[in-house]
């Protein structure tokens, strides 16, 4: 990009260092150090911490592009409000009595005139801000997390710029999470290395620390305890939140209309969508429910979003006030791939694996194609020694099945029939993340072949709903 965007920029935004900042790199890229130097004088605090964390050399290319594109944004939406307010102000003149007839609200049309001559529309320029009351305040003891893929060609920075561009006086804490890579794969762990961290202190002045020796070329510091507990209670509550947004996705499906509660979702059989509910589930249901109803609103019409009102999801005390964005990481619905290349089966949400299984198949005779999860069993037939195991997942009402084993040993082999075979326990986290109406997708070269299971301290903690068995059917899954 050519750095006359920037000059634009920071012309109409004087008081943003991370333009300023972003306009010297422009000039030191181009041998104008002269130049260089004195937007570094400008950028203040906010090149003293990029430089001094040793930051990837391209790690401002996203921000920047962002940046320029906010700022017309901007323009664009100041050019339609004023319009707006221009309409609005004739028709409070029209429709009101005269400016000495009781009644008449002064302050109101003094109000409207002045926003229509400043245009001010409380858009934050920047990470930085220069209003003192601001810099001043006392900073909550807040922690944010987000996660990146590392790894290849995926170094976080676009990830590093949010968290940068996020920070500020109500944020004391800022921590980027490493996923590793696999091919375009994320893949997703209970202890993801934190990578960087942004902070404010005191002062209101940020800084950026590197915790990767190989990426700043230097010795890190230690990660604190108190951040590295925090990250892995983070973790565990994306995934929780993953299960029960795909839960009321599916609710929705089946039923044309809207949950009321956790419990409309974790029934019994067979209306056990959930199988199993987290801890945490019950406060952030209406945030969830609030980002699905929106969702929904916006794909079938663009009219009264602006009347919506502000999601609890985005809310400062909202159950995602952790996240940075203010809304669940995981956002794309969760799907099962199963591989019968490497015998995998993973738990995915976009591109990001989420778990990734070994199982036993049954080679050519396990089909390819789609399928959804439908019938969700507790010890089918009745029994948790049998042959389907503790759990089973019928997929489209087929003979064929995701289910636990009493041969543990065909794990990894094709010894079955056509269904997958699972261990007990990933069967039975499966079953617990996995709500009923989850996508699954079987065939070849699909998958990594990291295994992706968390210790058993680690597994996803749930409570299984009552009587989810099945005593009316028996199943001929083809095991």
């Amino acid at each position: 990009m050519q750095n006359t965007h920037l000059r634009t920029y920071v012309k109409k935004h004087p008081d943003n260092k991370m333009a300023w900042y972003l306009l010297g790199k422009e000039y030191v890229r181009e041998g104008q150090e002269g130049k260089a130097n004195y937007c570094f004088q400008q950028a203040g605090e906010v090149y003293e911490a990029f430089e001094r964390s040793k930051a990837p050399a391209d790690i401002w290319v996203d921000y920047q592009n962002k940046l320029v594109e906010m700022g017309e944004q901007k323009e664009k939406k100041q050019r339609i409000r004023k319009m707006w307010l221009t309409l609005l102000m004739l028709l409070v003149f029209a429709l009101v009595p005269p400016a000495d007839a009781p009644g008449f609200n002064r302050d109101a049309a003094e109000a409207l005139a002045s926003a229509l001559e400043t245009g001010d529309d409380d858009w934050a320029d920047g990470p930085i801000s220069d209003d003192r009351e601001a810099a001043s305040a006392p900073i909550t003891n807040s922690n944010v997390f987000t996660a990146a893929k590392f790894g290849g060609n995926h170094q976080g920075e676009t990830a590093l710029a949010a968290a940068w561009s996020g920070a500020g006086p109500k944020v004391e804490t800022s921590a980027v999470l490493g996923m590793q890579t696999s091919d375009e794969w994320a893949l997703w762990k209970r202890n993801m290395p934190v990578k960087y961290i942004v902070q404010t202190n005191s002062s209101g002045r940020l800084t950026a620390q590197s915790y990767d020796a190989d990426q700043c070329n230097c010795e890190p510091p230690e990660v604190s305890k108190d951040i590295k507990h925090l990250a892995q209670v983070w973790t565990a509550k994306q995934e929780s939140a993953a299960s029960l947004s795909s839960a009321i996705h599916t609710y929705y499906k089946q039923n044309k209309t809207w949950p009321k509660n956790v419990s409309q979702l974790a029934q019994p059989f067979p209306n056990n969508i959930l199988g199993e509910t987290a801890l945490g589930m019950k406060d952030m249901f209406p945030a969830i429910l609030a980002m699905q109803k929106q969702g929904k609103e916006e794909a079938g019409q663009q009219a009264g979003q602006e009347q919506a009102g502000q999601s609890p999801a985005l809310q400062a005390d909202g159950p995602f006030a952790d996240t940075l964005g203010g809304e669940l990481f995981l956002q794309d619905q969760l799907e099962i791939v199963v591989d019968k290349s490497n015998h995998r089966l993973a738990l995915i949400s976009g591109n990001t694996i989420i778990r990734n299984y070994e199982v036993g198949l049954g080679g050519g005779r396990t089909p390819e194609g789609t399928f959804v999860i439908t019938d969700k069993v507790v010890n089918p037939n009745g029994r948790s020694d049998g042959e389907f195991g503790t759990r089973g997942m019928q997929l489209s009402d087929t003979n064929y099945a995701i289910h636990g084993t009493n041969e543990p040993d065909s794990i990894g082999l094709d010894e079955s029939l056509g269904c997958v075979r699972m261990s007990t326990g990933d069967v039975e986290e499966l079953f617990a993340l996995a709500p009923q109406g989850t996508p699954v997708r079987i065939g070849t070269n699909l998958l990594p072949e990291t295994i992706l299971v968390p210790e058993a301290k680690d597994r996803y903690q749930h409570t299984l709903v009552p009587k989810q068995n099945n005593p009316n059917k028996t199943y001929h899954w083809l095991n």
